[in-house]
């Protein structure tokens, strides 16, 4: 006769809801109909960012995204530093130890 174990729910790992991650009476960070994910592809990461720049047009803020000061815009647009700094990702270069000889 087989034994029964626990129940499945008992044997599954446990994972943090995004909540707990937080310090106690800290804000929350996204909305609760808002969530993260990963943008993997060339695609979605310009379809994020055409969105991000253009929010504020769209909500009225500003008549063009480059006025939006808090953007990262005319980074993308310019070549200008501003006030959100981006990851230059073409621009890094790996660095490895010379080879022993």
């Amino acid at each position: 006769m087989p034994v029964a174990g626990p129940p499945l729910r008992a044997t599954k790992r446990r994972v943090a809801t995004q909540q707990e991650l937080f310090a106690v009476g800290a804000e929350h960070v996204w909305q609760r109909r808002f969530y993260d994910f990963n943008v993997w592809t060339k695609a979605k990461r310009i379809e994020k960012l055409r969105y991000m720049h253009r929010n504020p047009v769209a909500r009225g803020l500003v008549q063009e995204p480059e006025q939006w000061p808090w953007s990262s815009y005319r980074s993308y647009a310019f070549g200008e530093e501003g006030a959100v700094r981006i990851n230059q990702w073409g621009q890094i270069k790996m660095k490895t130890p010379p080879s022993a000889a």
